[in-house]
């Protein structure tokens, strides 16, 4: 390939270059190019595949707008950047074309509304259709998912927050808690005190060996049933706390499960759309990709002197027709007939429209697509989460049981031990050796007090570590206060962040307009502005709206507000690019992607778009335009140049 100052192109790759091979796509049979950083300019007439090539490399970037060969099976784009390799692949099956491969960007609908500034784009056309421009530069961000998160955060918040609650609650029970172990150590010390009475009293007493062991040994084995009934005891307080806990679950999870509403019966019904729609899809693809390869190829009839496909024979030649060739007339490939260059040139003028028909035709299914899935996944994820209700259910009803079951055991052997406590005590009430004698009184004090003793020991245990637990708990609420401090951040954040978007595009449209309006000097045009509007109600952004403003000036040199209707087609062309820009910007693309493709300029006059390429590739590392030869000719001849033959199919 060759550069209009007859360089090679093709010799090596340059370093910071870009390198592009396509294969079968558009109206490319096969080519390669290379991009230096900076501004690259496509010259040639119409239908020579320069679109072709923008749309090829807008596929190998991540956007859905490259279209394989009407005659071909396979196409591929490759893209060599910075030492890797990123392809793209389209394969025909039947009908219907698939793409695959590993595009730079999964990020498409960047790609396709802030790179690829072909003719159709959508972010260029906004102002020509009196699209609202908000939805357009907004369009990528997930609104819906940004309201998720939020509420998701808050959420979590809100538990950290109970949390907090109950860590207050506890550290206001420390004082009362402190004094009760004051009492419970005063206790202890009393009953300390008439343990040792009493053990005094017992080695004081005047009795035989054989009473003293028979009086020990039986009240040693009331007091181990007596610690076994105290055991019992606490295990049937934890089973029925278990127990409750259980059941106040099973009414949580009972009542979760009535307020959950499942329609699984419209699950086949959605799969049947969801068939259709894609179906549907495939059918539009299809149509697309032969329709636009039809205007390709007859576009090269049209601009070719020769004919353009095998066995065609253009008509005879006029000396007319030499000095305008768009009245030639050709052999139509298809009926045969002679039909002049002009009619064909109208013809292809509808395709296009029909193809712009059947590409709106095609988003409006593939939201109707993506709505249908979304209520599908919404639906089986309705029924999951019943399905796990349900098991936990069995499993609480599980739980119930056995507990239920372990409690009637301890209740059962609750009842044993205390009726071997009352024999116990009746047989030492009945013993004959120690009928008489004081001393079955005194070791039965002795038991009592130690018993009681034992319970004070645990009393005061509990609320020790019941104080410590809550002295522990200083580090743990510091923790929690940070997280929550961070979820509150994190809230704030992703609630502005739309209105920050939102600014910022406002902000970047009406600094680039204004820079713009200065450097290509458009008459009488004093400002061309976008103003930010907020309404009330809805979720965030979504009452926002972006009014677009044109102020004037008069030959008098007053000020004046006017319409976006009567501005002129360069300024419309010029304002929806800056619409792109705007976006390239606010969504960082360039970190991607650093890419910007622009097609279809003939509506700017030559110095303005050479003003508009230097201000572009300021902010986009390859800017990569398609411009007419007279065009070409007229801006910096520092830009590269890759002629059209180049792209010869």
């Amino acid at each position: 390939m060759t550069r209009s100052d007859g360089d090679a192109y093709g010799d090596g790759p340059v370093a910071g270059s870009a390198r592009v091979t396509v294969e079968a796509i558009g109206g490319i049979g096969e080519c390669a190019v290379e991009f230096r950083p900076g501004v690259t300019v496509l010259s040639g007439q119409n239908a020579t595949n320069r679109t072709s090539l923008l749309t090829a490399l807008n596929g190998v970037l991540g956007g859905e707008r490259a279209t394989l060969k009407s005659d071909a099976d396979r196409g591929e784009v490759a893209l060599h950047l910075d030492g890797q390799v990123y392809t793209r692949t389209y394969t025909r099956q039947g009908n219907a074309v698939t793409a695959s491969g590993t595009p730079l960007s999964e990020e498409r609908e960047l790609v396709d509304l802030f790179v690829g500034l072909v003719e159709g784009n959508d972010a260029r056309r906004a102002v020509e259709r009196g699209d609202d421009l908000r939805e357009v530069i907004m369009r990528p961000v997930d609104t819906e998912g940004i309201q998720a998160r939020i509420q998701e955060r808050e959420r979590e918040r809100e538990r950290i927050e109970q949390e907090l609650s109950e860590i207050e609650r506890k550290r206001d029970r420390l004082p009362e808690r402190k004094a009760r172990r004051e009492e419970l150590e005063a206790e202890l010390a009393e009953l300390g005190a008439d343990l040792d009475e009493v053990e005094e009293t017992i080695e004081a007493y005047e009795t035989s060996e054989a009473e003293a062991k028979g009086a020990e040994a039986l009240l040693e084995e009331i007091d181990d049933r007596r610690q076994e009934r105290d055991r019992l005891e606490r295990d049937i307080q934890t089973q029925r706390t278990s127990l409750e806990a259980l059941r106040d679950e099973r009414g949580d999870v009972e009542a979760e499960l009535e307020t959950l509403t499942v329609d699984e019966s419209s699950l086949d019904d959605l799969a049947e759309e969801i068939d259709r729609l894609r179906t549907r899809k495939r059918e539009l693809d299809d149509l697309i990709s032969d329709l636009s390869a039809i205007v390709d190829v007859n576009e090269d009839l049209v601009a070719n002197d020769a004919g353009a496909l095998p066995g065609v024979e253009t008509g005879t030649s006029s000396p007319t027709a030499a000095l305008d060739p768009i009245s030639q007339e050709v052999e139509c490939w298809t009926c045969g007939s002679q039909v002049s260059k002009a009619a064909i040139a109208d013809r292809l003028e509808e395709l296009r429209d029909v193809i712009d028909d059947q590409r709106e035709k095609r988003s409006d299914i593939v939201d109707d697509l993506d709505e249908a899935e979304k209520r599908r996944t919404e639906i089986r994820t309705a029924a999951d989460e019943r399905d796990d209700l349900e098991a936990r259910l069995g499993e609480i009803a599980r739980q119930i049981e056995r507990r239920e079951e372990r409690l009637e055991a301890l209740r059962e052997d609750h009842e044993r031990v205390q009726q071997e406590i009352e024999t116990l005590d009746t047989r030492l009430e009945e013993n004959d050796e120690l009928e008489d004698s004081e001393l079955v009184e005194h070791y039965q004090r002795l038991s009592d007090l130690e018993y009681e003793r034992g319970q004070l020991d645990q009393r005061l245990s509990e609320v020790e570590a019941e104080i410590e637990d809550i002295q522990g708990l200083a580090a743990n609420r510091e923790r929690l206060e940070s997280q929550r401090d961070e979820l509150t951040d994190e809230i704030e954040s992703l609630r502005s962040r739309i209105e920050d978007l939102e600014r910022s595009a406002v902000e970047q449209f009406n600094d680039r307009m204004a820079d713009l309006i200065d450097l290509l000097e458009y008459e009488n045009v004093e400002r061309v502005w976008i103003e930010r509007k907020t309404g009330t109600g809805g979720r965030a952004g979504s009452s926002t709206t972006f009014d677009l403003h044109v102020v004037r000036e008069s030959e008098a040199g007053a000020v004046y507000e006017d319409t976006v209707e009567t501005l002129s087609e360069s300024e419309r062309e010029v304002i929806g690019l800056v619409v792109a820009l705007a976006g390239y910007l606010v969504h960082e693309v360039h970190e991607d992607v650093p890419f910007v493709l622009l097609d279809s300029l003939e509506a700017i006059d030559a110095e303005r778009i050479d003003g508009l390429l230097d201000y572009f590739s300021a902010y986009a590392p390859y800017l990569v335009v398609a411009l007419l030869p007279e065009d070409a000719d007229a801006i910096d001849t520092e830009h590269e140049r890759i002629p059209a033959d180049v792209l010869a199919a």
